[in-house]
């Protein structure tokens, strides 16, 4: 039922985002005027809805009290250079997601009172090491310039190992009950008692970068192959569902007589999306125990991991699967000659607006029909959301954050789903139902947001079937020293007072 109302709203909404956001580009949209789209901004009930916890749109509200209000103080947010607009937006432009950020920020600063002081830093994959370095630096200094640090996924857990970070979890406004936290969240970004970075509907690139499947409905049309949406919903899309739809479909379309980005492929994706099935079959890189903060889990090197890299690997090996750069495995696709393709969210924005094929999206296959429900994993450069440990007032931080994720659950991921689907609405539509089932299912791992101190572990088990390896050889390798390098990480946490 969550799934189904959250569908219903997030079409009706979009509707009138549309109409809102152009009103407030009509207008002017200074950063003083709340007027324009008075329903999408609207954070309180309406007299005139019957049930006081949602909006007029039927978007749950949040708990924020009603009156706090920070006078007018500044908010000092240190963020990254994301590739997606997700930050500072100047002005309105027509544009549905960039207006729908600018309208979030707005709706913000005028709720709480508050002025947003936005500094951008380097911090993409390449810069982690000088974001680090930089945040460093202030917070040596004593600046105390930064209240919020939104930065790369796993730049936030090199800043919480440094003492970087405050722990959230001693804060109060936070809900994390709420729709725009990941209902995984909690449980496994928690270490010990402590929480240092959250994400969820505040970050417009962990709606951008969560991995799906899309796939040609034209090709499925003409092999006459199953419904894989329909084999989402009755909960028989797995792992060897996809590789018995791709098997066979191996064309060499130039008749070059060499396998190549140009000839007809049952599955295209890049290696490091593979990772994308191992969390999808409900595995852990990291988690909790009773004696420690933290541990390699036991399923790196369990029976299930050994075989799902084996079948995966050797399916991977066949000429039915291409795996190669970006530029390669993405044109096989949108050229119409793929009948799946792994990518993030973002790919029908960004390829697939002239395609002369229909297409549909899917969530990760489920390892088998025995498990409970699908899981959705997030590229890695998605936004980790901190609070300095050095910040001269937390909870209205913290305040600023919960308020950010409720407006941008009613703004930005509305226009986001509209802008990433392509998709005309209507209350029955599938490709709906699908992003609802992939973002409901948003799930984390620690073992990724450690990731530059645990020698990038996820991507172990995805190189491993991009080669073929069988993985009992391999995880005997790397058990003995991520043990040991997980071993210096809790170390150094539980220093932190």
């Amino acid at each position: 039922m969550l799934t189904m109302k959250r569908t219903l709203a997030m079409i009706l909404a979009a509707l009138m985002l549309s109409s809102a956001l152009l009103a407030c580009s009509n207008e002017g949209g200074t950063s003083n005027d709340t007027t324009a789209a008075p329903n999408v901004n609207d954070t309180t009930a309406p007299t005139e809805t019957a049930d006081p916890t949602v909006d007029a749109n039927g978007y749950l509200l949040d708990s924020l009290p009603s009156d706090l209000n920070y006078n007018g103080e500044e908010i000092g947010v240190l963020h990254w250079n994301s590739e997606e607009p997700e930050f500072e937006i100047e002005e309105i432009t027509g544009d549905i997601v960039n207006d729908a950020i600018y309208k979030r920020n707005e709706t913000v600063e005028n709720r709480l009172n508050v002025k947003f002081t936005f500094t951008e830093q380097k911090g993409d994959n390449g810069n982690r090491a000088a974001f680090l370095t930089f945040v460093q630096k202030s917070y040596q200094a004593g600046e105390k310039a930064y209240d919020i640090v939104p930065t790369y996924s796993r730049t936030a857990g090199m800043m919480a190992i440094n003492g970087l970070c405050y722990n959230l979890a001693e804060l109060p406004y936070l809900d994390f009950e709420k729709p725009w936290w990941p209902q995984r969240m909690l449980e496994t970004q928690t270490i010990g008692d402590k929480l240092y970075f959250i994400s969820g509907d505040a970050s417009t690139n962990l709606i951008h970068l969560t991995y799906g499947m899309y796939y040609n409905k034209d090709m499925l049309e003409q092999y006459q192959l199953e419904d894989p949406q329909q084999l989402v919903l009755n909960h028989k899309w797995t792992q060897d569902k996809l590789i018995e739809m791709t098997t066979g479909m191996y064309q060499d379309l130039n008749g070059n007589g060499a396998v190549d980005g140009e000839d007809r492929f049952g599955f295209s994706g890049i290696y490091y999306g593979l990772d994308a099935f191992y969390t999808g079959s409900e595995l852990r890189l990291v988690e909790g125990s009773a004696d420690n903060l933290l541990i390699i889990s036991p399923d790196f090197t369990g029976e299930k991991i050994i075989n799902m890299v084996d079948k995966l690997g050797a399916w991977a090996k066949t000429d039915d699967v291409l795996l190669d750069s970006a530029s390669i495995y993405q044109a096989a696709f949108y050229n119409g000659n793929t009948l799946f393709c792994q990518n993030r969210l973002y790919m029908a924005s960004k390829y697939l607006r002239d395609v002369d094929f229909s297409y549909g999206v899917l969530p990760t296959p489920l390892y088998d029909e025995a498990q409970e429900s699908y899981i959705s994993v997030v590229g890695n450069p998605y936004t980790n959301y901190c609070i300095m440990a050095d910040c001269d007032d937390p909870e209205r931080a913290a305040a600023v954050i919960e308020a950010w994720g409720s407006a941008a659950y009613r703004l930005t991921t509305p226009a986001l789903f509209e802008n990433n689907m392509k998709v005309k609405y209507s209350e029955d539509d599938i490709n709906a139902q699908m992003f609802d089932i992939i973002h409901d299912t948003i799930d984390f791992d620690l073992g990724r947001v450690f990731s530059n101190d645990l020698n990038y572990m996820s991507e172990m088990p995805s190189k491993a079937i991009e080669a073929g390896n069988p993985w009992s050889s391999m995880a005997s390798k790397y058990e003995k020293v991520l043990g040991s390098m997980m071993k210096k990480i809790v170390t150094k946490l539980e220093a932190i007072a």
